[in-house]
């Protein structure tokens, strides 16, 4: 399937807000991979980096640490020396790899934790090691040593003599430097904890374009559904289910070719905000508690809002975001009445429920076709369409083959 949406899309602009999501941590949102990038830029216009290498750093400082899922995962990444950080690079290497127009950048990805001396799962060492690579390395180890609770104005001696003590073993000594020339004005440091560095990154990046080619949108989708997916083991296929039966939905529902394609982006992107969940809630196997339920709701407003920073996501925001408002008003996160939930939202709520109710889950198996009907039918008008609902039970044989696939978007989405 090829995306070709009227709407044109940055690249910069979708990678730097779905970044967002990959920085939920216990504490909150860190904007970690904005300030690497940030950092990264800088360093490199320092360094005199070409355009077409400054873009391709910028794609993989902002994703470096796409391969880390779990919040526990994240946690020991703000450790300075790290038992074995090779692991979350491998698998960001695989999986940013296998989006066609994103392999350049994947050896960046793998090797951001090498070390200069070498000793590295990739065999590399000292300057064969992916010179995007060290400068990621040297300012992802700059950030891990930042005091959040102090002025950060006191910290760059300390910061910077730390560095210094691992120049030529962890990091490039070169680039160390480099990197101390740059950390000697007070701006640098300030511009970390500046309250939008998203407009820093846009000025950092306004002297080029990553346009939207093709299926870079789809395959962009996928990468990050990808990430969402991972991080439980009883939604390993959850949003590429969700995103093809919305896909199925709209097209019998009379949409528009356009429409039917955001639908499938807006269902692989629903569950964005899953990722500022903690993975023990999403895993138990039983039910949750009310408290527990109230840190789920968040989710939908996570993404609602990590969307709503992409120009020309409206409409693909809407849809995804509201898949748990409800017909009577009750849903979250917005408790929107019925007349305010647009047609595909309600779709995807149908989609989604449809394709929850049809997987494992920690405290049930699957359901089979017949209970699921059964509990459609009693959610239909206070909670789901009855349209929308209709739309699913009057082709359910279609629905089940999707179930049937391991990955339901490898067969053709007729």
């Amino acid at each position: 399937m090829v995306i070709m949406m009227n709407s044109s899309f940055d690249l910069k602009n979708i990678f730097s807000s779905l970044s967002t999501a990959l920085d939920f941590t216990y504490s909150g949102l860190s904007s970690h991979h904005k300030r690497v990038a940030l950092m990264s830029l800088k360093l490199a216009r320092r360094m005199g980096l070409p355009q077409d290498r400054i873009k391709n750093l910028f794609i993989s400082a902002i994703i470096h640490d796409i391969g880390a899922v779990s919040m526990r995962e994240k946690e020991i990444l703000g450790e300075l020396e790290i038992l074995d950080p090779y692991a979350h690079s491998e698998m960001g290497y695989q999986m940013v790899k296998n989006v066609k127009f994103l392999e350049p950048v994947s050896c960046f990805v793998r090797s951001h934790h090498d070390a200069w001396r070498g000793d590295n799962p990739s065999g590399l060492r000292g300057d064969r090691i992916p010179l995007e690579s060290r400068i990621i390395n040297a300012v992802d180890r700059l950030d891990v040593l930042i005091n959040r609770r102090q002025n950060i104005l006191e910290q760059p001696q300390k910061i910077l003599r730390r560095l210094k003590s691992i120049a030529g073993t962890i990091i490039d000594p070169d680039i160390m430097v480099e990197l101390a020339d740059l950390a000697g004005a007070e701006g640098f440091w300030l511009d970390l904890e500046y309250g939008s560095l998203s407009d820093l990154l846009c000025a950092q990046t306004e002297d080029f374009e990553i346009s939207i080619e093709n299926n870079m949108l789809l395959d962009v989708s996928l990468l990050f559904s990808g990430v969402i997916d991972k991080k439980s083991i009883f939604t390993h296929r959850h949003s590429r289910l969700v995103a093809a039966s919305a896909f199925k939905i709209a097209g019998i529902s009379g949409f528009s070719v356009e429409d039917s394609q955001k639908m499938l982006v807006a269902g692989l992107l629903h569950d964005l905000g899953k990722l500022g969940v903690p993975e023990k809630i999403l895993e138990k196997p039983d039910r949750l508690s009310p408290e527990e339920f109230r840190l789920i709701k968040r989710h939908t407003y996570y993404t609602h809002r990590i969307l709503d920073k992409i120009k020309g996501f409206e409409e693909i925001n809407r849809w995804a975001s509201f898949h748990h408002e409800r017909m009577d008003g009750a849903g979250y996160p917005f408790r929107l009445k019925a007349e305010s939930i647009p047609i595909p939202s309600r779709l995807m709520a149908v989609a989604d429920v449809f394709s929850a109710l049809a997987e494992n889950r920690p405290y049930r198996r699957g359901l089979p076709g017949n209970k699921l009907m059964g509990i459609l039918d009693e959610m239909t008008g206070s909670a789901l369409d009855p349209q929308a609902v209709k739309v699913l039970k009057d082709n359910y044989s279609s629905f089940e083959e999707l179930l049937e696939n391991e990955d339901p978007l490898s067969q053709p989405l007729a």
